[in-house]
């Protein structure tokens, strides 16, 4: 069985307590109908999408038209789309995390992305598929860190301060920035997608709690990667 299949269902394992499972449950059955305005206004407000030779895209257009409609994956294309949505499903829920104030509703923007993250695994499965993919640097960056982004948001349910959220948002941003997203874009070239798209960092849209893009391998990195619980 594919890696990130495994992570996917690990995520949803049947051991799980009950409440858990409802909460991932009902954030995958609300997630899986769409990224929600939150995500769309940061892909509207954040960089204009462009595509991976940075030329502007139309997104009303196909293929790129299907990037918030999320569906079965059905080829390298498709998992792109859905890719998409669930990266602006984390990066929206990162955002929330940096400015929220109530435990609840910091456990809230959590889980909803914790749930979006587990979602890319089955995308990133798809897109593994391809020979061109298997072992290639962008997957094993993807399977190494992907737990990164996981584990920061258990970290924000388990202590919903909003000195802690806006802590976890920087880690995840860190790590994501550097060696996740770029990464995610590798894999849908070698996947042979045809809607690429650059994806926002949004570590530098965090306000007063900004991080900078940093480059695989700072001292910043390993730092997160070790605050997360993710590193070697």
């Amino acid at each position: 069985m594919k890696t990130f299949a495994l992570l996917a269902l690990s995520a949803m394992a049947l051991g799980a307590p009950t409440s858990r499972r409802r909460d991932i449950a009902d954030a995958m059955g609300t997630l899986l109908n769409g990224v929600g305005s939150a995500a769309k206004d940061l892909f509207a407000n954040g960089s204009k999408a462009k595509d991976a030779s940075g030329v502007p895209v139309n997104t009303d257009t196909a293929p790129y038209s299907v990037l918030f409609a999320p569906a079965a994956p059905k080829d390298a294309t498709d998992a792109f789309s859905n890719f998409a949505n669930h990266v602006y499903g984390v990066s929206a829920s990162l955002l929330g995390l940096s400015t929220a104030i109530g435990p609840e509703q910091i456990k809230a923007l959590a889980r909803i992305g914790y749930a979006h993250e587990v979602l890319e695994a089955i995308e990133a499965g798809k897109m593994e598929s391809e020979a061109s993919t298997a072992n290639s640097p962008a997957l094993q960056a993807l399977i190494k860190n992907t737990p990164c982004v996981n584990n920061g948001f258990k970290l924000a349910e388990l202590d919903p301060t909003p000195q802690n959220a806006l802590y976890v948002a920087q880690q995840i941003c860190i790590v994501r920035d550097a060696l996740i997203l770029p990464n995610i874009l590798e894999m849908g070239k070698l996947s042979g997608a045809k809607n690429l798209i650059v994806f926002t960092p949004v570590g530098p849209m965090l306000g007063q709690g900004a991080v900078a893009v940093q480059q695989p391998g700072s001292e910043l990195v390993l730092a997160a990667q070790k605050a997360l619980g993710c590193s070697e």
